[in-house]
């Protein structure tokens, strides 16, 4: 009884360890508005490898999918879209610049809030 006792509670350590190192890889190798197991470009590694940079991504990709998904004038979400497609050409010419890459996603950030705070979001 005893052995099965203890056989269950290894049995139970090593799942609870394979989850926790499930969640680790993911958590390095994920940002919210790309795959970092498809990143090909230098930002795109450069935020995959930075936990501050994949914060800012996935809070910018949070910012940019409530504006888009909420019902805003057609104006709003077009101008939206079309400063996050400047955003995305200068994050990305910010190669694995550290500094430029936070600058990039402040400045969206920034953006980004103003028209949430335009919208009453």
């Amino acid at each position: 009884m005893k052995t099965i006792v203890n056989l269950r509670a290894l049995g139970l350590l090593g799942v609870v360890a394979l989850l926790f190192s499930a969640a680790a890889a993911s958590s390095s190798t994920a940002a919210a508005s790309f795959d970092c197991r498809n990143a090909s470009l230098p930002a795109e590694k450069r935020i995959c490898a930075d936990a501050n940079l994949a914060s800012l991504d996935e809070r910018t990709a949070g910012m940019y999918f409530v504006i888009v998904g909420s019902g805003a004038p057609a104006a709003t979400v077009a101008r939206v879209k079309q400063m996050q497609s400047r955003f995305i050409a200068r994050r990305n010419a910010c190669q694995a610049n550290t500094d430029c890459l936070v600058d990039a996603y402040t400045d969206q950030m920034m953006f980004l809030r103003n028209e949430k705070s335009t919208l009453g979001l």
